[in-house]
């Protein structure tokens, strides 16, 4: 699992995530979870809103200016799916 693949995960629900919550939702480690949280959360490719310390947590906005996850825009050219509100 890369970082964009996590991101965009984090993007499609539009939910805030901690480490060990993303790390169960995807099936990874806690540590690992906090490292891709990490480079979200510092790199300019995601805009990100975060939360105060302690019980930091992280929600993915929008990446490189898109604010629609990719999932949410194949299923809209594949199969005509309307876009997810929330996303949009």
């Amino acid at each position: 699992m890369n970082t964009l693949a996590a991101a965009e995960h984090m993007l499609s629900t539009g939910t805030f995530y901690s480490a060990s919550e993303l790390g169960a939702e995807l099936g990874i480690s806690a540590v690992e979870a906090s490292g891709k949280l990490f480079n979200i959360r510092t790199s300019k490719k995601y805009q990100c809103d975060v939360t105060p310390l302690p019980n930091r947590k992280i929600k993915v906005v929008e990446i490189n200016g898109r604010t629609i996850s990719s999932k949410s825009l194949w299923n809209l050219a594949l199969f005509q799916k309307p876009l997810n509100k929330e996303a949009a």
